[in-house]
């Protein structure tokens, strides 16, 4: 497959996910204030205290109606968000890649290896939001699961700018742009209240610029040969 099939592949892709992503909302409030989404927040727990403060004590009404929300929200994931945003960057790193193969391999790679940590993630959550009274391994399940997802979707952006940065021009934003999520992802799991507000925000912002060159793509001719490989 050629570059441009490939953008346009990963085009679709970052459509699908947006419209996934409404079925994803969250409209129960949390049973606590939280300086971030409930989704996000879930994501970021480290312990039973950070579990309680989103779900509540063991009777509290907003539990009953909060829990099933996130299940839901962590359904349409497995089953459709986590499809659609791997074929995104991963289509999007194999386009960028056909001129620098090496790079572009190793971010294909860490894409799927996302998909697989987003998966443990859910199935923590899914456990988790049964019980988020009881100290589990599935806490220490989501931390890990957590931060692998978050930094290796880091890593494949800030790769995909690297390329984009290697072809030259003003590439270089791009670079600035698509390496956001690794400032914001750190911070977030490091300092989760103090930073997990800007988890999304970060990676929506080297999402917005893959997408436009994955538009730009679309419409261009495959040129040049790849710089890590014979053509």
């Amino acid at each position: 497959m050629g570059a441009q099939w490939a953008f346009r592949w990963a085009v679709i892709a970052a459509f699908i996910m947006l419209g996934v992503a409404t079925l994803m909302a969250i409209t129960a409030p949390p049973c606590n204030p939280l300086p971030m989404s409930t989704l996000t927040a879930f994501e970021l727990v480290r312990s039973v205290a950070d579990l309680q403060r989103i779900f509540g004590m063991p009777g509290d009404a907003c539990r009953a109606v909060l829990a099933p929300q996130l299940d839901h929200a962590n359904v349409v994931d497995m089953v459709a968000y986590i499809p659609a945003y791997t074929a995104f960057f991963g289509l999007t790193a194999y386009a960028l890649g056909r001129r620098d193969r090496a790079l572009g391999w190793i971010a294909v790679i860490l894409a799927l290896g996302n998909a697989v940590a987003d998966v443990f993630e859910n199935l923590s959550m899914f456990a988790l939001s049964a019980a988020p009274d009881e100290a589990s391994p599935w806490l220490m399940g989501l931390i890990v699961s957590t931060n692998a997802k978050w930094i290796g979707l880091a890593i494949v952006t800030t790769l995909c700018g690297l390329m984009l940065a290697r072809r030259g021009g003003l590439g270089w934003l791009a670079l600035i742009a698509c390496a956001a999520p690794l400032v914001s992802s750190i911070g977030a799991l490091i300092a989760p209240d103090a930073f997990g507000q800007y988890l999304i925000t970060g990676m929506t912002v080297a999402s917005v610029v893959l997408l436009g060159v994955g538009i730009v793509g679309s419409f261009r001719r495959e040129t040049g040969i790849p710089t890590s490989a014979p053509a």
